[in-house]
């Protein structure tokens, strides 16, 4: 207890960024030429919350009443939408006129509460309707799986909360009918890694009955999720960041370049920590490849210990697009002290107060789409516990409320933020066309949801 509440005293630990990425640090492109026969791989794809935030400003539009600029576009293209299907016989049941306020509420109403879409797990949602049939991210995420994992063996991994796992498996369980070579496996975000609230004077927030309230830790708490898939490599892709199936093909290149990229890599890791190991090494080459390849660079002298101690780590590949001012993470240089390596940081990371530290931000070129190809075995395919990589001093603290009352939260290390701060990182831009998040139900009208002519 003591531990968190000195991390809310403290509060938000800056990282310090000696640099945006530039394409000087990214990995070039290239096509996927590596034979993946005999590597295990899984899609890891993170799922456990709710639309809530999908569907935020239809809430507020139900409260105001204000036909703000989204609601129009909202309802101007509501045939676009593919859940149309299910509200069409109640629009036209009820000869409901979308340009007129009243039935635009009702709409919204019918939406949101009779059909219970705001509280209904995003990984369930209608996203694309192709005449026939209607695909929501789970469909859409096994499409993606056939078309570069294991086509005899086919497995993502959901992580989903438990109030919406009967409803999960039952869907599951119809669309993987006839898909004999498709598994699924899913997980919950632990319990035990729930953290503690505290209100405003960073003093334990007790409910009524006298218990201190835990909340769910972020998603950084999945790196427990993470740390428990046993596969060689692990796509992890957002939940929400999928596209029409008629676009899928340079995500699909994208994916295979990524994995190629890193699995040559992770080979050429291993063997130089087999040289390390027995002393049959080049020390001078292998400093150019952690400082080339892997863009570390040591500000003392390399030596076979600090080699080892680079190498020996789990890999990351990640994906960048060109800065679109979307929200997220940005892959950025880090100064650790002794040595700058390659990360990716949130805004809330970087002290906006300091000149140069923003400077820095606002002439970022890239951004992070949760793009990610791991590797987590070591050279002799033992699975490293990844928690021994995380950087505990990269937590976020938020305030919310709870039954009306202001507290402060805490978030473990981001999933991809600090709590794969001590992995190795590899950055590859890739086509802004593989990049289609819905953070927001209106960005299903975008190009990357609709078929493409």
């Amino acid at each position: 207890m003591e531990d968190t509440i000195e991390k809310f005293k403290k509060g938000v630990q800056y990282v310090p960024i000696a640099s945006a990425v530039t394409k000087k640090e990214l990995t070039p492109a290239k096509e996927s030429d590596v034979d993946f026969n005999g590597y295990s791989m899984t899609k890891f794809i993170p799922a456990s919350g709710a639309a809530t935030r999908m569907f935020k400003d239809l809430y507020t539009f139900l409260e105001d009443k204000e036909n703000t600029a989204f609601v129009n576009t909202f309802f101007d293209n509501l045939k676009s939408f593919a859940f149309y299907e299910v509200l069409e016989s109640y629009v036209d049941l009820n000869e409901l006129d979308t340009d007129k306020l009243e039935d635009r509420l009702l709409i919204a109403n019918k939406l949101l509460n009779d059909m219970n879409y705001g509280d209904t797990p995003k990984v369930l949602l209608p996203f694309h309707n192709y005449g026939q049939t209607i695909k929501t991210p789970i469909e859409e995420h096994i499409y993606e799986g056939e078309r570069y994992l294991d086509s005899e063996n086919v497995t993502l991994h959901f992580t989903i909360s438990k109030k919406h796992e009967d409803e999960f498996n039952t869907y599951i369980r119809k669309v993987l009918a006839d898909k004999p070579h498709v598994s699924i496996t899913y997980s919950h975000q632990e319990e035990d890694t729930d953290t503690m609230a505290v209100d405003l004077n960073n003093e334990p927030f007790y409910l009524d009955n006298g218990e201190i309230l835990y909340r769910p830790g972020g998603h950084g708490a999945l790196i427990n999720n993470l740390n428990d898939r046993p596969e060689d490599i692990i796509f992890i892709k957002n939940i929400d960041n999928v596209t029409h199936q008629s676009r899928i093909e340079e995500t699909i290149s994208s994916k295979k370049m990524l994995a190629s990229i890193g699995l040559e890599v992770k080979k050429q890791i291993d063997t130089y920590i087999q040289q390390l190991q027995s002393d049959e090494y080049d020390l001078d080459e292998i400093s150019s490849f952690i400082k080339d390849r892997l863009n570390i660079t040591l500000k003392t002298d390399m030596t076979k210990e600090k080699a080892l101690a680079f190498l020996d780590r789990p890999l990351r590949v990640a994906g960048v697009v060109k800065n679109q001012g979307e929200p997220g993470g940005g892959p950025y240089v880090v100064d650790n002290g002794e040595y700058t390596d390659l990360q990716i940081l949130e805004k809330a990371e970087i002290n906006l107060n300091d000149e140069s530290q923003e400077a820095i931000l606002s002439n970022s070129e890239y951004f992070n789409p949760v793009d990610l190809v791991c590797f987590t075995n070591n050279y002799k395919g033992e699975k490293y516990n990844l928690l021994d990589f995380v950087n505990e001093d990269r937590y976020f603290i938020s305030e919310k409320t709870h039954e009306g009352r202001p507290l402060k939260a805490l978030e473990h290390p981001g999933l991809w933020n600090g709590a794969m701060h001590n992995w190795n990182t590899v950055f590859v831009e890739v086509p802004l066309s593989t990049f289609n998040p819905v953070k927001q139900i209106n960005d299903l009208l975008k190009e990357g949801h609709k078929e493409k002519r």
